[in-house]
């Protein structure tokens, strides 16, 4: 039999999401759910130790018995393939927490919890803010707050609000937790989330959550920028042409940094959304940039430079035609200050026959988030297009003919 205390681990697993739940005020009528899997890595597969899955099973069991937690099972089989939470019992689960496993009680947490947080009040805008949720919460029988947690956040909160320094993730957690990987191990996610909440910056379609600490200037690696094609950059010390790599280069934010000019040789910029598309593209006419989805803050800074050298070539981005891409083409174009012209991203190629076996339905999220996109005049045809036919597109097909077509008129 396991050793493991699987009721404890069901526990704190389906409190642990009632209680971010609760810090985000969300108000919903969706059951908290807990996977198997998220307390047992190894429930669902072939090789899953036996006495691990029957210490899950019966401590689930129990728990049903005890009338903290509900489940659904497999069909025909005894496998559990979800856990709920039984919130109308939480009374009773607090006091079985605290009688089993020594629980402390909500009124020594709020003290606790109102002490670290008087320690923080008024440092920083965000950590304000973080602060009156904390406090709110106190208020809220049913929500549990970890005093420690909470004092790990302030922590980071302050401490981002107050930096300056270019910085990398890990450089970050040994500053504040004195270890590398705290940070990522531990309330990452929890401090993305919050940051964009205080700020308003809602997380963009493919934009990764901890974009967001670029505003503090942290970066979860050295940012590069890629680039082919006709361009000419110059250092203090240096200059570089890459027109003769036919791969490109990549550049280091750090490096980015101290670019006193560019200086690009070809009609046209493009910006190309996705990394196939970019390696397959080599028309000379093009000096290509790589984006990787929404522009990051390094990519953005680089593009201003470029525009601001470069005022009289042609600008154009290159992506997918769905939701997602034109909202990477809007994102850019608003940070950057410069309409860049949208290429091959129209009615034309979701109307090319070469590309018919690749087009896609739109979801419901899609049609969802359509109607704000068809106000817009750069996208409202297309989109229409898109809503009355039932398609999108991704761009890799369409890059590969394209290219065939340089290859063609480059031989003629």
């Amino acid at each position: 039999m396991s050793g493991k205390d699987y009721k404890k681990a069901i526990l704190d697993g389906l409190l642990k999401k009632y209680n971010n739940r609760c810090a985000k005020n969300i108000t919903t009528n969706r059951r908290i759910i807990l996977k198997p899997s998220e307390v047992y890595k190894d429930y669902t597969r072939n090789n899953a130790d036996i006495s691990e899955k029957q210490g899950m099973n019966e401590a689930v069991s129990v728990l049903k018995d005890m009338g903290f937690v509900a489940a659904d099972y497999l069909k025909f089989s005894d496998d559990i393939e979800k856990i709920y939470l039984i919130e109308g019992h939480l009374d009773a689960l607090y006091g079985y927490l605290r009688d089993e496993y020594g629980f402390v009680p909500q009124s020594t947490i709020a003290k606790r919890v109102r002490e670290i947080v008087e320690t923080y009040i008024g440092t920083g805008a965000i950590v304000q803010k973080y602060c009156e949720t904390v406090l709110a919460r106190i208020e809220h029988p049913r929500c549990l707050l970890i005093p420690k947690r909470v004092e790990e956040n302030l922590k980071m909160f302050r401490f981002l609000e107050k930096n300056g320094e270019n910085l990398y993730v890990r450089e970050v957690s040994m500053l504040v937790y004195g270890d590398s990987k705290w940070f990522e191990n531990n309330n990452y996610e929890e401090v993305c989330t919050f940051i964009r909440t205080a700020t308003g910056r809602v997380r963009q379609e493919g934009e990764k959550n901890d974009s967001i600490l670029s505003l503090f200037y942290v970066t979860p690696a050295e940012q590069e920028i890629l680039i082919k094609g006709n361009w000419r950059i110059e250092w203090e010390q240096s200059v570089l042409d890459i027109s003769k790599l036919q791969g490109g280069i990549a550049i280091t934010s750090g490096d980015v940094q101290r670019i006193k000019n560019i200086r690009v040789n070809a009609e046209n910029i493009m910006t190309i959304e996705n990394k196939t598309s970019y390696q397959r593209l080599k028309d000379g006419e093009f000096a290509m940039m790589y984006l990787g989805g929404f522009a990051s803050r390094h990519q953005i800074e680089f593009l201003k430079k470029v525009i601001s050298d470069n005022p009289d070539v042609r600008y154009r981005h290159f992506g997918d035609i769905d939701i997602g891409g034109f909202l990477i083409h809007r994102h850019l174009c608003r940070e950057t200050g410069k309409m860049f012209e949208l290429y091959c991203m129209g009615i034309q190629q979701l109307c090319d026959k070469r590309f018919h076996h690749c087009l896609r339905e739109l979801t419901d999220n899609d049609m969802s988030r359509m109607e704000s996109l068809m106000e817009e005049d750069t996208y409202s045809e297309a989109l229409k297009y898109m809503r009355e036919q039932n398609v999108k597109l991704e761009q890799e097909i369409v890059s590969y003919y394209v290219e065939r077509s340089f290859e063609r008129r480059t031989c003629s």
